[in-house]
C-alpha cells in the first residue's frame, strides 16, 4: 500500500472510530448519567468530524458542487441517499432504547420552505457553495469563499430585517407543522416510526447501492457492485484528475485520483467515510443538538447589531428566535449561547476540519491564491472579479433561500431527512430541481459520459 493510502485509509478510520465514541457517549449520557445536553465545546469535534469527509472528497471546491448539482456526477445524490437512509434507520432504531433524542423536525410552512429552496438552490447554482462548504473553502484557502461567507452574512441578515413582515405569508400560511413521514402514514408509535424508517431507508440505501456514479454507466458498475467485489472495472474521469492537478499541484495524488473514479476502492472508501459522517450526525441529536450550518450566519449578524444598538438587536423579532437576545423591563440582555446551542462552535470546527483536512491529509491547501474555479471560467472568463461578485451574490440568496426555509444542507436537507420530515424532503427537491435549472440555463454545464460539454 503506497504512502498517501496509508494516510487516507488512517484518517478515514480515526474518523469513524471518534464518531463512535461520540455516538456511545451520547447513549451512555441518556442512559446512564441522565443527562441531556452535551458540552457545547464538543461541537467543534462535531463539525471537524462533518467537515474533514467533505473535504477529502472536494465538496468545498465550487466546481465539485456544480457538477453534483447538475447530475454529471451523481456523488452527492449516492452520498446522501446513503447517509440519509442509514441515518434515519439508526436513529429510530436508537429512539427505541434512549429515552429523549432531541428531534429538531423542521415546519413544513409551503411557502417558506418551497420558495426558500427555489432561492436556495439557485444561490448554489451560481456561486456553488452551501452554507457549510464556505467554512470548509476558508479552511482550505479558497479566496472566492471570502465573497462567499460575506454575501451569505448579508443574505441572512437581510432575512432577519424583513422577517416580521415577511413570517404571516412564508411562515404562517399552510403551515402544517413539524410531521414525518411516520406520521402521515399514522405511525406515531415508536415502533411505529421505526417501521417507517426501514421503508424510508431502505428505499434511500438502494438508491446508494444501484445508481452508478456517471452518465454511461452500467448497474453492474454500481457503487453496490463495487462494495461488494461484483465488479473490479475502473472507470476513472481524467479530465477531472488533470484539472486537480493543476488546480492542486500538491495533492495527494491518490486522493486526487481516488475521488475521481469509480471503483472498488471508490466504493469502499465512500462507505466507511459515510458511515462516520452519519454517524456524526446520528449523534449530534442524541447529544441533544441538531447540526446546521446556516444559523451561524443569523447569529454573528445579530452579535454585531447587538454591539452597535442593543436596544435594536434584542427587540428583533427573528434574533429573539435562536440568539437568547430579548428585552427584560425595556433593558436588553444578551445570551448568545442560550438558545442557539453549538453552531457557532461547530462551525469553527468545520473550519478547522477544513484547514486541517487540507494542510495536512489531502494536501490541497491553496494559501488564499487567485484562482476561478473552472466549470465558471468557461462561462464567464479568467475574471476574478466577475468571480467574486458571483459568490457573493450566490452565497447571499443561499442564505436568505435557507433562512427562509428555516435550514440548510445540513439542517434540512441532511439532519432533516434523517428524522424523516416532510418539510426537508421537499426542500431538498426543490433544491436539486432550481440548481440543476440554473446550471442548465446559465453555466450551461451539460451531462455526459467524459466531462463537459
Amino acid at each position: 500500500m503506497e504512502k498517501d493510502e496509508k494516510i487516507f485509509l488512517g484518517a478515514t478510520v480515526t474518523l469513524l472510530i471518534i464518531s463512535l465514541l461520540m455516538l456511545f457517549g451520547g447513549i451512555y449520557m441518556q442512559i446512564v448519567l441522565h443527562e441531556t445536553k452535551a458540552p457545547l465545546l464538543l461541537g467543534i469535534v462535531a463539525g471537524m468530524l462533518l467537515a474533514i469527509p467533505l473535504e477529502l472528497w472536494n465538496f468545498s471546491d465550487p466546481d465539485t458542487l456544480y457538477r453534483v448539482m447538475a447530475f454529471q456526477d451523481r456523488f452527492l445524490m449516492v452520498c446522501f441517499g446513503f447517509a440519509i437512509g442509514f441515518g434515519a434507520i439508526l436513529l429510530y432504531a436508537l429512539n427505541l432504547i434512549v429515552p429523549s433524542p432531541n428531534f429538531g423536525i423542521k415546519s413544513f410552512f409551503v411557502p417558506g420552505v418551497i420558495i426558500g429552496g427555489i432561492i436556495f438552490g439557485i444561490g448554489v447554482g451560481i456561486a456553488g457553495y452551501f452554507p457549510g462548504t464556505v467554512w470548509i473553502a476558508l479552511g482550505q484557502g479558497r479566496r472566492d469563499a471570502i465573497w462567499a461567507l460575506l454575501g451569505g452574512l448579508l443574505g441572512a441578515f437581510t432575512w432577519s430585517l424583513i422577517f416580521g413582515y415577511a413570517k404571516p405569508f412564508f411562515w404562517d400560511t399552510l403551515n402544517y407543522g413539524p410531521i414525518t413521514w411516520a406520521d402521515i402514514l399514522g405511525k406515531t408509535s415508536k415502533i411505529g416510526m421505526f417501521e417507517v424508517s426501514l421503508i424510508f431507508g431502505t428505499v434511500l440505501i438502494l438508491l446508494f447501492l444501484i445508481l452508478p456514479r456517471y452518465p454511461g454507466e452500467k448497474i453492474k458498475d454500481s457503487c453496490g457492485a463495487h462494495i461488494l467485489g461484483l465488479s473490479k472495472s475502473v472507470i476513472q474521469f481524467n479530465d477531472l484528475i488533470n484539472e486537480e492537478k493543476e488546480k492542486y499541484p500538491h495533492a495527494r495524488p491518490f486522493i486526487t485520483r481516488i475521488t475521481n473514479e469509480s471503483s472498488i476502492k471508490n466504493a469502499r472508501y465512500i462507505l466507511i467515510l459515510g458511515a462516520e459522517f452519519t454517524i456524526t450526525a446520528v449523534a449530534v441529536i442524541i447529544l441533544h443538538q441538531i447540526f446546521g450550518e446556516s444559523t451561524t450566519y443569523s447569529w454573528i449578524g445579530a452579535q454585531l447589531s447587538y454591539l452597535l444598538n442593543p436596544m435594536w438587536a434584542a427587540s428583533n423579532l427573528y434574533f429573539q428566535l435562536f440568539g437568547g437576545m430579548h428585552l427584560v423591563n425595556g433593558v436588553p440582555v444578551n445570551n448568545p449561547f442560550s438558545e442557539i446551542g453549538w453552531e457557532p462552535l461547530s462551525d469553527l470546527g468545520t473550519f478547522l476540519g477544513g484547514l486541517i483536512s487540507a494542510t495536512l491529509i489531502s494536501k490541497r491547501f491553496m494559501a488564499f491564491k487567485p484562482l476561478v474555479p473552472k466549470v465558471w471560467e468557461r462561462r464567464f472568463g479568467p475574471s476574478e472579479t466577475k468571480r467574486a461578485i458571483g459568490s457573493f451574490i450566490g452565497t447571499f440568496l443561499v442564505l436568505f433561500g435557507a433562512r427562509m426555509a428555516n435550514g440548510c444542507a445540513s439542517g434540512h436537507i441532511l439532519s432533516g431527512n434523517i428524522q424523516m420530515a416532510v418539510s426537508s424532503f421537499v426542500f431538498m427537491v426543490t433544491v436539486l430541481l432550481s440548481a440543476w435549472i440554473v446550471l442548465y440555463g446559465m453555466l450551461r454545464l451539460k451531462i455526459n459520459k467524459i466531462g463537459y460539454r
